[in-house]
């Protein structure tokens, strides 16, 4: 998993698949880690409406005891409000009470709470279309990763990095949704139609919330999507 660039500081960055990234700066990285985290966040609610209370547990003791902890240096220096507690207060309340109207509740406080720690990075950078599609496409690629971490010899073998893949494809589809609601420019709503294209072929990948033990593509299909998302961001 990449490391989060220092403040103010810009990097080189060897993505999932293997490409390497220039120039991505300490927002962009804190936006893609913070998706990561709420894709785990979601993927669990969907299980626990499912009634499928084990397998959603992992995904919200994550973010508690590792994805937090890549993100708390920008959520201090940025004067964001912390939202540790209410990530840990949500994971035991799924364990507790995974179908009660509190846990509910607090999920979506949670999603509040990271929607305002987005808001803390510069609005030039979330209005950017061109932007979000490179965040997007990162998020696809590590997505792409948990794949290939749950195959083996051609097998769903690790449920646990199938949901966390199932879980970014979902945010990515949220934050994509919401730029096509946003009244883009032509030139905007055309690369988020191209977008869109690559996408759908990584939500189908990861479409069933339990899958069968034959996964619908190889993990060299998944990274061809990952590199196409790639392909489309820069352009």
């Amino acid at each position: 998993m990449r490391k989060l660039i220092p403040a103010a500081a810009v990097a080189v960055m060897v993505l999932a698949g293997g490409q390497v990234q220039a120039g991505s700066g300490e927002d962009t990285e804190f936006l893609f880690r913070l998706g990561m985290l709420q894709g785990h966040l979601m993927v669990g609610h969907d299980l626990l409406a499912a009634d499928k209370v084990k397998l959603a547990m992992p995904h919200f003791g994550h973010p508690v005891r590792e994805l937090y902890d890549d993100i708390k240096d920008y959520v201090n220096e940025k004067h964001i409000a912390p939202f540790e507690q209410a990530l840990i207060d949500l994971e035991s309340s799924a364990q507790s009470n995974p179908h009660g109207a509190e846990t509910e509740a607090k999920y979506q406080a949670v999603i509040a709470d990271l929607e305002k720690a987005r808001e803390a990075t510069p609005a030039s950078v979330r209005a950017s279309v061109p932007t979000m599609i490179e965040v997007c496409a990162d998020t696809i690629d590590a997505a792409s990763g948990e794949y290939g971490e749950a195959l083996n010899k051609g097998r769903v073998d690790d449920l646990g990095e199938y949901h966390d893949s199932r879980g970014f494809i979902t945010y990515v589809t949220a934050l994509v949704d919401k730029m096509s609601a946003s009244q883009p420019s032509a030139a905007d709503s055309a690369l988020i139609a191209r977008f869109k294209t690559v996408l759908a072929k990584a939500q189908n990948i990861v479409e069933p919330l339990i899958p069968s033990e034959t996964p619908r593509a190889s993990v060299a299909q998944y990274r061809a999507v990952a590199e196409e998302a790639r392909a489309v961001a820069k352009q």
